[in-house]
């Protein structure tokens, strides 16, 4: 039965009656209040599932026998300028989950070490897979209706009921945007033509409103609510973010709220950051912070887009993103029947076999106290760190830059013994490796005495002797001269920029090299009007000398050798400096790659 405040609360969600919403400020204040408590599970959990599926299924990305390569499939209605009512009447009668879906759902995510999952329960289409009873959706003029869910059927309750009754916790996504209710907002709206009418935002608000009050009270107790999306023009209380929150903490008081209420996927409000299709490259400090990532390319079923990762790729995703402090939100995207494709559940499995043995370097642990590692990647309990070799040292020797005296080291899944020295006079420990058990990722652990006492950050040689000099790891001495960041979802690219004063300079640490020359690589980026800055790097008394030449734009990038440098052995700084500046700015660097001269 519909309780007294639901329905309260529905009567109004469709009129302009609402009382004036709380504070903004004064309600994200009061979310940040319990948010250590409220984020235990999720900051241990580290893995869960994400679950695209809708009426875009059935259309696979494909609409009227025409494929779209576009990305994402879930998008299908946009690439082919379907208007909504052409778009129900092709899909609803295709969209037939099959009885029992979610518990294979279930059963996969806890296979392959997931600890919560998150459903779409309304994408930007505006349709729902939850049985909603606000007026639009249980019929308009525009869909006939908005709920999908065959006749006696809740597919978004048996997604939540599958997924608690194999100990995982379930969330819903669900899409701010709308691209079929009339008073929606005007914003990232399909291709096909607009009908110019006035919107009502507020009517839309209480519609959105409405939806959100029935998931928190009709689906049990909710792990979060996945909003998506904002822009700089709408935003906040565009949505009625505060109104939103305030609800949610009346319904539901632990239940986590992502960023997207608020523009940008690294914004500090709500729970949790949600970068897309990315990791940064040092996390996120300061915040807790979400990838949602996907096992092709598409979010929705696509029946064309078979470039599958493969468990070695998703297992690195994972360790790299816990490394830096951040959960891995890995998205399926079933059929029309629910069904999800056989590549992607074979990687999940192979997921899921590597979690088994080594599921304690990943639940429950903290950021790496190491900036970057040339050999992986590691995570850390008190007393404790879990180093995840990808490249396994050719001498079996992996050297860890901790200053602490160790008292063991093991391989998970293995009982071959491993010896060490070092790592209590100073200078780097050296681990005695055995064979690695796992070509995906081999998880070394080392129990060691104290505090944990790192060393400085250097940029060590990977395998082949190569020191690669990234953005991230050097120093910036200069005003202007930063880190920029370029591009979103997936395109996310990083270089050194704003390099507008020429005494501005960029250096890196370097260690545990061979002496000798080395050829510089560098990829670099010029407008080409501000070509012809002087610029100089050096190591140990050692130069080289370069005209910057222009590529076209500050983004262009060119890869260009630049020269050889000499580099001596033992502890060195690479700088990187400019003698001149004619135009703009001198160089964008994306990179710098010294590589041994054999």
């Amino acid at each position: 039965m519909i309780s007294t405040l639901l329905a309260a609360a529905l009567a109004v969600g469709s009129s302009h009656s609402f009382a004036a919403p709380p504070n903004e400020g004064e309600e994200l204040a009061r979310w940040a209040e319990s948010r250590d408590e409220r984020m235990q599970w999720w900051r241990d959990a580290r893995f869960g599932m994400f679950v695209h599926w809708g009426l875009y299924s059935p259309a696979g990305g494909f609409w009227d026998g025409k494929r779209y390569e576009q990305h994402y499939a879930e998008w299908i209605q946009n690439w082919a300028s379907v208007p909504s009512a052409e778009y129900a009447r092709q899909m609803k009668p295709l969209f037939q989950p099959d009885v029992g879906f979610a518990e294979k759902w279930a059963d996969l995510a806890k296979e392959a070490g997931m600890r919560y999952a998150v459903m779409t329960s309304k994408h930007h289409d505006g349709f729902t897979l939850f049985n909603s009873t606000q007026p639009y959706s249980l019929g308009n003029s525009v869909a006939g209706g908005t709920n999908i869910s065959p006749a006696g059927r809740d597919v978004a309750r048996e997604f939540a009921d599958a997924m608690r009754a194999r100990g995982l916790r379930a969330g819903f996504y669900y899409s701010l945007l709308d691209w079929q209710h009339p008073d929606a907002y005007e914003m990232a709206l399909p291709g096909y033509p607009k009908d110019g009418h006035a919107r009502d935002h507020e009517r839309y608000k209480a519609y959105v409103r409405g939806h959100v009050t029935e998931l928190l009270s009709n689906y049990g107790p909710l792990s979060t609510i996945w909003f998506d999306y904002s822009d700089a023009s709408r935003q906040g209380e565009a949505w009625g973010a505060a109104q939103l929150m305030s609800d949610m903490r009346a319904w539901q008081p632990q239940i986590l709220v992502n960023n997207r209420l608020f523009n940008g996927l690294e914004n500090k409000n709500g729970d949790y950051g949600t970068p897309e299709k990315y990791v940064p490259p040092t996390g996120l400090p300061g915040m807790d912070w979400e990838v949602n990532h996907t096992l092709n390319e598409s979010y929705g079923f696509s029946a064309h887009d078979v470039g599958w990762k493969d468990t070695k790729s998703v297992v690195r995703l994972l360790c790299d993103i816990v490394s830096k402090g951040g959960n891995l939100l890995l998205n399926i995207g079933p059929d029309a029947h629910g069904r999800v494709p056989e590549a992607a559940q074979k990687t999940l499995r192979g997921v899921g076999a590597w979690m088994k043995v080594n599921n304690e370097a990943i639940y429950g642990t903290t950021a790496s106290p190491f900036t970057r590692l040339s050999w992986g990647r590691a995570t850390q309990k008190p007393g404790v760190l879990y180093l995840m070799v990808f490249d396994w040292p050719a001498d079996g020797v992996l050297w860890l830059p901790i200053r602490n005296e160790i008292k063991s080291v093991d391989v998970l899944g293995s009982d071959a013994k491993c010896s060490f020295t070092g790592g209590k006079l100073g200078d780097q420990a050296a681990v005695m490796l055995p064979l690695p058990v796992d070509p995906a990722c081999t998880v070394v652990r080392v129990r060691y005495e104290g505090a944990l006492d790192p060393l400085p950050f250097s940029v060590h040689p990977s395998a082949d002797g190569t020191l690669l000099l990234l953005p991230h790891d050097a120093t910036l001495e200069g005003p202007s001269l930063k880190v920029e960041q370029v591009g979103v979802i997936g395109d996310v690219k990083y270089n050194i920029g704003y390099w507008l004063d020429p005494a501005a300079s960029a250096t890196w640490p370097i260690a545990g090299q061979r002496a000798g020359k080395y050829r510089v690589v560098a990829e670099l980026a010029c407008k080409s009007e501000s070509a012809g800055a002087r610029v100089s790097l050096d190591c140990g008394g050692s130069r080289v000398d370069f005209t910057v030449e222009g590529t076209g734009g500050w983004q262009d990038y060119r890869e260009f050798e630049l020269g050889v440098l000499d580099v001596p052995v033992g502890s060195q700084s690479v700088s990187l400096r400019a003698a001149s500046k004619p135009g703009e700015a001198v160089v964008n660097v994306r990179a710098i790659r010294l590589v041994p001269v054999r």
